[in-house]
Formats: structure tokens, C-alpha cells, sequence
């Protein structure tokens, strides 16, 4: 008998078939599984690996080994004229036509929810946003979130470029290269391009691309690799329809590595791309495609090794300086770069805006932005720095606005820009506008978890309340862990009288915890007269006062007036006296200074020099439409200093310029309970509660 007639008779080939096709329906019910509970792609990848490795075993079994009546004997034990191969072989093919019946059903399946899905991001989801909206706020800021949904057609995601060069340092040319490619295409404003934040997370994915256009809520997507080696680059990019993953474009672009070849690369991909969507390019947006930043290889590669660290917002001092340190060294080898100085500047104002503000980072900005200005002064990059150094380093919010509008003007989906102008239009309280503006960044941006945050906390303040929450939930389960998600969400839930719900959603308690958060935790405590939880939260207060921060010592003044240990208030106050005269000598006239004399005065009862201190106070600080709604300081300050009168037209202050539901924190903090009688006061309690009942 030939060998391969021996395989059949022992059933080795029908065997392997129906291994194979019940590991491949099991692969996908497995599938399935992970991706709702969101398992690691590895054990995926693992299970895949582990039916590999047990198909040659389950053939070897099958050749040395046959199922009998009796049992499982091996085959060379059996007389072949009593062999039952025959009748087992029937009962295989009919377990081999189950297995693809079952694999028809998914195929059939999976199509019909490629189809009908929706998921945070997608058009679906932002046309939600858009009709809670319209609800709540002017149709203007309407239309803007739904935005995302009428350009679908010319929507792409350019995921992560693999990184296929034998030297581990080049992925930051890949991620650079990246960055750079989706700042090309963001110049076309006939396209929505995702944002390098809501990208990066496919890097390496084995997600299909049916699934990330869904996710993303987009119908195109570019992926490809970069391999650098020697004086070589090799780029190879392929653009594919999300829906159906077929390709409608590929290229691979071998070529000495200058940055000539880099930029016309960039040109011809983006020029492919803007066609195969039938996206018209202006005159201007074409110029802009073409141009050159650089002739030096080196410094270019510098630049896009900080373009893959930079951020421009949110980062930590150590992550500044190690992208400052970068484009200083590209700017080092090309003192004619533009794109690098105008990046540097904008690390220095960073590092500015989140520091005690007394260094000379907004000398070193300055510095750079001159020379991008003398060096492209209409460049999206150059006008792009100018607005954040005007917004974060002065906040001169007009000075801000007419350079972010001129950037935006050049580069329509620059997310810097973008995100700059929102936060500015919040702070001059022009509330609609800066909601419509950050919907937008969310359309370009659907999985970055801090912009959904900041969306919530705006519409809080708007009184738009239900959406407020939806955004706020929706940051926080992107991001469980992010603190200002958890802190948004648990002030909505205070605002509406759940504080237990509040201090759940906030976790415990965190030296490193952010000022805001310690405030609100407290406020809590207090209002629940919980004293585990406020020695808790006082044991962790680590945060320094400013005008919208208690500070770790009016915090525990707070706590000493609740509890009316006077002993412990005055060592507290002659602490605090002391730190008052010294910041006095050392920053005269400075905002924290200002602040930490407000509470001195407060606790001493000294009215005259409180209304004082808080005249020079406002006569010092930018306008900040916010202020009022954030500062907590001056209103309680009021309050235990005994000058009732002026808390109140506080409050009514912040109610006209909001609405009632901002009464939420007078009406449970304790160091207003000395005017619960009020008139003036009932009448605000009032109000909010019934707007809390209408809101319920």
C-alpha cells in the first residue's frame, strides 16, 4: 500500500483538516472573548502559537494511534481487515462539515458587526454629542461636534511607521517621520486627519483594519515602515479603505538618505493621499507641501527624534528639558531651522507655564521665537509657538487668539493650535465657542483622554449638565487612572449630591495628588463631618496655596475651625505669619504672595487689610473668566473674617455670571454655616435646589 494511501486509510488527512478548522473557529470565539475583556494582544498571540505547535502532534497521533470500540491502540496492533477506520473516517468528514458550517456563521457574523458597531470616536457616538447638545447650548456649537460625521469620506488615520532599521535609536526617526506626515496632510483642509495622540496606541496592534477605522471613526488609513541604514531610507506606505481593507494605494520609496528625498517622500505621499480622496489641494496648500525646513540631514533627524517626544502641553519638567536639549542640538547644526526654533520655543513656554514661573524660561522662548519669526514668520509652526507665548507666558488672550487663527488659517487640523484657542476662548468666557473649538479637537482626536475632561469641566461651568457627564465618563474610561478625569467626574457628582459617589470616584488619598484634587477631597470630608477622612486628606495635602488651592496650611485652618481647636489655630497662625512676612521680603506683590496673605487676615478676622489685600489682588492678576468659579480662597476668606456682606455679593457674582448649580459648594461647605439664615443666602440655596430638582 503507498504511503499516501496509508494516510487516508488511517484518517491523518481528514485529522488535520478538522484540527485546522475547529482551531480556526476557535481562534475567532476567542477572539471575541479577548477583545471585550480587553486581554494583552500577547495571549492571543500565544493561543495562536500554542495550535501551531499541536498540529504536527495531533498528526503524529493520528498515524500511530486509531480509535477502536475497545479504546484508543495503536495501529500496528489492529488487523487492518478489522479495522474501523472506515466508519471513523464518516464521522470525521461530518465533524469537518459542523466545524465550517460554524465558520461560515462567523464569517457571516463578523460582516454584519464590521457593519453595524459604534464605538466611542466614531460618527455615531459624535452625532450623540451633537443632539445632547443642541439641548443645552446655542446651535452654533451644535453644528461644530457634529462635524465629524459630514467628512467621513475624507477622513484617514496614518498609524504608527514599524520602525524596521536594525538600530533600536532610529524608531525615534520612524515616530518623527509619523509626526511629520500627519503635519503635512493637516495642512489640506479637505480632510479630517486623526492626531497623533489617538494613533499611536496601534503601534505593533494586530487589531484588523476594519476594527481601528471604527474605533477611530474614519474611512481611510495609511500604514507602512521606515528603515534607515548607512546614507539609505527605505519608505514603504500603503492606503487602505477601512470598511472592506482593501488597498487603494502602495508605494515603496528606496532612496539616498538627504532631505531632499525626506521631504519630496512626504509631498508624494500626501499628494497620493489628498487624490485617492479626491481632496482638492489650494495653491497655498500645495506651496506649503513642498517647502523644505532643513538642508541638513542630521539636524532634521534631531528635529523629528523631539517631534516624537514633544507633546506641546501636559508633560513633565524632565520630558521638557530632554526635547528642548534635542531641537537645541538639530538648531545647533542648522542656525537657519525654522520648524526647530519655533518647537523650542514653545518647550520654553511649556516649561514656563508649568513651573513657580521665577526662572528665565520666557527669556530663552522669546529668544527662539525671534528667530522663527525672522526666519518664517507666516509658518503654521512660527505663528503656532507666537500664540502660546502670548497665551502662556502673558495671557494676552487677544495677542493669542489673532496668532492661533493665523496659524489654523494656514494648517486647518494643527491640534496645537486647535487645543491653544479653546483653552483661550474658555478664559475670556466665551463658552460656546471654546466647547465648539474642543469637539473639534476631540473629531481629529477620539481617543485622547484629556480633551474629553476638559470638554466635561467646560460644560459644567456652562450649565449643560447631562453632557458634561457623558464627556467626563467617557475620559475616565479611556483613562481610569488620569487624576483630572476622576476629579471632573466627581465634582459633577457633588454638584448633584452624591458625595460618597464623589469620594469613590476620586481613590485614595496621594502625596502626589494634584492641588485640585486635595480641595475637592476635602471639601467632601467636611461636608460629611467624616474626620478619618479629613486627617486623611490633610495627611496627604502637599500641594503649595494659589488662588484657586487652599495650600496644606488653610487647609488645616479649615479644619481647626470646624473642630474649634483654638490652641492648634494660633500655632497655626504664627507658622503662617511668618511665612506671610517672608514671602513678603523675598516676592513682594506676587500672586502667591497676595494669596497667602488673604488667608492670614481671614483667620486674624482683620477686615480692613483683607479688603485691602484682595483689591491688589485683582488689580495684579489677568482677567480669567474661570477665576471666579475656582477661586475658593477669597469667598471663604470672607466668611471666617466675618464680613458677611461681602461673601454674599461673592456669590451672587458667581451665580449671575454662571447659574445656580455653582452654589453646589457653599451650599454643603461648613464654613458657611453661619449664614444659612440669610436671606440673601436662602434665596441662592433656593435656586439650586431647584435647579437640582429639575435636573433629577
Amino acid at each position: 500500500m503507498s504511503f499516501f494511501n496509508e494516510l487516508k486509510r488511517r484518517n491523518v488527512i481528514r485529522v488535520g483538516i478538522a484540527y485546522a478548522v475547529a482551531s480556526w473557529v476557535l481562534l475567532q470565539v476567542v477572539d471575541l472573548v479577548f477583545e471585550y475583556i480587553t486581554a494583552p494582544a500577547w495571549i492571543m498571540q500565544v493561543f495562536m502559537l500554542a495550535l501551531a505547535l499541536g498540529l504536527p502532534l495531533v498528526l503524529i497521533l493520528a498515524w500511530v494511534f486509531e480509535l477502536t470500540p475497545e479504546g484508543i491502540k495503536r495501529e500496528t496492533a489492529i488487523d487492518p481487515a478489522q479495522s474501523v477506520a472506515p466508519q471513523t473516517g464518516r464521522k470525521l468528514d461530518r465533524v469537518i462539515i459542523i466545524f465550517l458550517a460554524l465558520a461560515v456563521a462567523f464569517l457571516l457574523a463578523d460582516r454584519f458587526r464590521s457593519g453595524s458597531d459604534a464605538v466611542p470616536g466614531s460618527a455615531e457616538t459624535t452625532q450623540v454629542a451633537a443632539n445632547a447638545t443642541a439641548e443645552n447650548s446655542q446651535p452654533e456649537s451644535a453644528g461644530e461636534i457634529g462635524e465629524s460625521s459630514n467628512d467621513a469620506d475624507k477622513s484617514i488615520a496614518v498609524l504608527p511607521l514599524a520602525n524596521r532599521s536594525i538600530q533600536p535609536e532610529d524608531a525615534f526617526f520612524a515616530e518623527g517621520l509619523h509626526d511629520e506626515l500627519l503635519t503635512q496632510l493637516s495642512r489640506i483642509s479637505a480632510l479630517r486627519v486623526i492626531s497623533r495622540t489617538s494613533v499611536m496606541g496601534y503601534a505593533g496592534t494586530t487589531k484588523r483594519i476594519p476594527d481601528i477605522g471604527r474605533e477611530l471613526g474614519v474611512s481611510t488609513l495609511l500604514e507602512g515602515g521606515v528603515q534607515r541604514s548607512g546614507n539609505r531610507v527605505r519608505i514603504n506606505v500603503q492606503l487602505i479603505e477601512a470598511a472592506t481593507d482593501e488597498h487603494l494605494w502602495a508605494e515603496v520609496y528606496d532612496r539616498e538618505l538627504t532631505t531632499d528625498n525626506l521631504f519630496e517622500i512626504q509631498s508624494d505621499i500626501t499628494r497620493a493621499i489628498a487624490n485617492a480622496l479626491q481632496a482638492v489641494l489650494t495653491g497655498e496648500e500645495q506651496q506649503a507641501i513642498e517647502q523644505k525646513s532643513t538642508d541638513n540631514v542630521e539636524a532634521y533627524a534631531y528635529y523629528l527624534r523631539g517631534r516624537a517626544l514633544s507633546r506641546g502641553f501636559g508633560r513633565q519638567l524632565d520630558d521638557i528639558d530632554r526635547s528642548i536639549a534635542i531641537y537645541q542640538a538639530a538648531i545647533d547644526l542648522d542656525p537657519k531651522f525654522s520648524a526647530a526654533y519655533a518647537a523650542l520655543a514653545v518647550d520654553w513656554t511649556e516649561r514656563y507655564w508649568g513651573t513657580d514661573k521665577l526662572g528665565n524660561e520666557l527669556m530663552h522662548a522669546l529668544e527662539a521665537l525671534q528667530h522663527a519669526r525672522s526666519l518664517a514668520p507666516e509658518s503654521p509652526e512660527t505663528l503656532t509657538a507666537e500664540g502660546y507665548y502670548h497665551y502662556w507666558g502673558y495671557l494676552d488672550y487677544a495677542q493669542a487668539i489673532v496668532a492661533f487663527d493665523s496659524a489654523l488659517a494656514k494648517e486647518p487640523g494643527n491640534i496645537l493650535a486647535l487645543r491653544g484657542e479653546a483653552y483661550v476662548l474658555r478664559r475670556m468666557g466665551r463658552f460656546d465657542e471654546s466647547i465648539a473649538m474642543m469637539q473639534k479637537v476631540i473629531s481629529m482626536d477620539p481617543l485622547d483622554v484629556e480633551m474629553p475632561a476638559d470638554v466635561g469641566y467646560t460644560l459644567l461651568r456652562n450649565g449643560q449638565f447631562t453632557l458634561a457627564k457623558v464627556m467626563m465618563n467617557r475620559s475616565v474610561t479611556l483613562d481610569p487612572e488620569r487624576e483630572f478625569s476622576r476629579y471632573t467626574l466627581a465634582e459633577a457628582l457633588v454638584v448633584e449630591g452624591d458625595l460618597e459617589g464623589a469620594w469613590q470616584i476620586m481613590g485614595p488619598g496621594d502625596s502626589e495628588a494634584e492641588a485640585y484634587n486635595d480641595d475637592l477631597r476635602l471639601l467632601v470630608a467636611r461636608a460629611q463631618a467624616n474626620n478619618a477622612r479629613i486627617d486623611e486628606t490633610l495627611e496627604y495635602y502637599q500641594s503649595t496655596q494659589t488662588s484657586n488651592s487652599f495650600g496644606p496650611d488653610f487647609a488645616r485652618a479649615l479644619v481647626y475651625l470646624d473642630r474649634g481647636e483654638q490652641s492648634a489655630l494660633n500655632a497655626l497662625l504664627a507658622d503662617l505669619q511668618t511665612s506671610a512676612q517672608k514671602a513678603e521680603r523675598e516676592r513682594p506683590g506676587e500672586e502667591a504672595t497676595l494669596v497667602t496673605l488673604i488667608s492670614l487676615y481671614a483667620l486674624q478676622k482683620d477686615q480692613a487689610n483683607l479688603s485691602k489685600t484682595i483689591a491688589v489682588f485683582y488689580a495684579t492678576v489677568k482677567p480669567d473668566a474661570l477665576r471666579i468659579a475656582e477661586n475658593r480662597v477669597i469667598p471663604i476668606a470672607y466668611a471666617i473674617a466675618g464680613d458677611t456682606e461681602a461673601a454674599l455679593d461673592y456669590m451672587e457674582q458667581l451665580l449671575e455670571q454662571y447659574g445656580p448649580w455653582e452654589f453646589y459648594y457653599f451650599a454643603i461647605n461648613p464654613s458657611f454655616n453661619n449664614m444659612r439664615d440669610l436671606p440673601r443666602f436662602q434665596a441662592m440655596d433656593k435656586r439650586y435646589r431647584q435647579w437640582l430638582a429639575q435636573l433629577k
